[in-house]
């Protein structure tokens, strides 16, 4: 007898294969620091993480292509811009990938690391990820609302999941279960969704004479399936969700969750705001894991009217994984 105490395997809930692609988090941009080898486990495969000498993040394979060691491995480190691997002391140019020389040998062959797009947004670095090795077919959204008066991390949380991955996000449209299952005194009017370069944008409907509505605009932009940025507006105070979701592999993913507060100058003024804020939002979704971890992704569901945008999402979604 199986318990839910332990994972339904993936092949049971979900018929996809593979991971969709775009942009993915790899590690928090203040976890990659100058002179640092930084070594990652995601989507089935091994990374290093490093700032190149002029301070720009960088992805690459996390092994030598010579002869398959751990370049982050033993005494495995980034010199004066070049990547030294630890076996055999081959360098690497950081920025190129390319071989730059080896200690015994006369004549250094066309050999070359493989790297990967990266991005540094948003507080995160991202890599691009295609199934077949094609080259980004879009850019991330960068939230240009960081770069205006003085944000505040507040809170940054990480749940591992075993939900479906692409039903993670979905579960944003499905606006029946905000009621029945977060008790709402309402379901949320997603108002309009556009589709644009990066993915999508959603602006709740809020109604501006609700006397006791204290949000005043809500804006959620997507970059495919992987990122979402969301921008809530408040009376008196202004904040940032900034959420990741990176595969390890084909059974689980990490959702990180950043939580951004404009700076008002009084730090007791922030936690008002922030607590409540982070502690509604927890509760939320670990109701939501505790159903989303087992649940299964039904390619033909049976919806009703009242059960929101989920198929218009879908048809989003499924651009991802072709």
């Amino acid at each position: 007898m199986t318990s839910l105490l332990h994972p339904i395997p993936m092949n049971h809930r979900s018929h996809m294969e593979g991971f969709p692609r775009g942009w993915y988090c790899l590690a928090e941009s203040d976890q990659v620091i100058a002179d640092t080898l930084l070594p990652v486990s995601w989507l089935n495969q091994e990374f290093i993480v490093y700032r190149t000498a002029s301070g720009v993040a960088q992805a690459a394979d996390a092994y030598c292509p010579h002869l398959g060691a751990h370049l982050a491995s033993h005494d495995g480190c980034i010199v004066d811009g070049q990547i030294v691997c630890p076996f055999h002391k081959w360098r690497y140019d950081a920025q190129t990938g390319r071989c730059a020389s080896i200690p015994y040998a006369k004549m250094v062959p066309p050999v070359k690391l493989k790297l990967y797009p990266t991005r540094e947004i948003n507080g995160m670095v991202v890599v691009w990820y295609h199934p077949t090795g094609e080259a980004p077919d879009h850019e991330p959204f960068n939230s240009a609302v960081l770069d205006q008066g003085t944000w505040v991390l507040y809170n940054r949380r990480d749940w591992t999941t075993t939900c479906p991955f692409r039903d993670i996000l979905e579960n944003l449209f499905d606006t029946a279960h905000i009621v029945q299952l977060h008790n709402a005194t309402e379901m949320p009017d997603l108002g309009s969704i556009e589709r644009t370069d990066h993915g999508l944008k959603v602006d709740y409907a809020i109604d501006p004479d609700k006397s006791d509505q204290p949000l005043k605009r809500l804006e959620c932009q997507f970059s495919g399936i992987s990122l979402l940025v969301q921008h809530y507006e408040f009376v008196g105070a202004e904040a940032l969700f900034v959420f990741s979701f990176t595969p390890i592999d084909n059974e689980r993913f990490v959702q990180t969750t950043r939580l951004y507060l404009l700076d008002s100058g009084d730090p007791g003024h922030l936690d008002r705001i922030g607590k409540p804020f982070v502690e509604r939002f927890v509760y939320e979704v670990d109701q939501d894991m505790a159903i989303l971890n087992f649940k299964k992704h039904l390619p033909q569901p049976r919806l009703c009217d009242g059960d929101g945008p989920i198929l218009r999402f879908r048809e989003y979604a499924n651009e991802f994984y072709r």
